[in-house]
């Protein structure tokens, strides 16, 4: 399930976004809310969110710092940028970071939640990976262990002494 992190500094806005998905149905679930980008950062520690749509005009703190910092500190959350200011610069700041996407406002929630789909998609595929990668490495080292304990017990049945032409099935065996 993605963990979603809202971040707006209108209170209006925010909460319409939060209260306008049905968050569970998308596999989704909202852990917090912040209005600028310091206390978003904040939050991503204690939350760890997957997600983060945020705007990009915010007091204290925009959305593009806050993004930079994140990915400074190696948080790799999705992030979808929402904003009124549809600048050339403002977007290539937002790709340069790696967000997930950039809505103008005002936003469609049909659009909101065909991007949280794309988002989840993207997630999901990433998770599998992971789950694959990691799995890979798991059975990797499992026989990299069994190949050590095979060839010491060889080494110790033999005296030490590994002859230069010895057959590696015999050794694992």
């Amino acid at each position: 399930m993605l963990k979603v992190l809202v971040v707006e500094d209108e209170e209006l806005i925010r909460r319409g976004i939060v209260l306008a998905v049905d968050w569970a149905s998308l596999g989704c679930v909202v852990v917090g809310e912040a209005a600028n980008g310091e206390e978003a950062l904040e939050a991503v520690e204690r939350l760890s969110p997957s997600l983060i749509i945020t705007d990009l005009k915010m007091p204290r703190m925009d959305g593009i710092e806050m993004l930079r910092r994140l990915r400074e500190r190696g948080n790799m959350a999705y992030v979808i940028i929402l904003t009124a200011y549809d600048s050339f610069e403002y977007a290539q700041s937002a790709i340069k970071y790696g967000v997930s996407d950039y809505l103008l406002k005002p936003i469609k929630k049909a659009d909101l939640i065909e991007t949280l789909l794309r988002t989840r998609e993207k997630y999901l595929r990433r998770t599998e990976q992971l789950t694959s990668a990691e799995q890979l490495k798991m059975t990797i080292q499992s026989d990299i262990d069994k190949l050590r304990a095979g060839l010491f017990a060889n080494l110790l049945l033999q005296g030490g002494a590994v002859s230069p032409d010895a057959d590696i099935a015999r050794i694992n065996a």
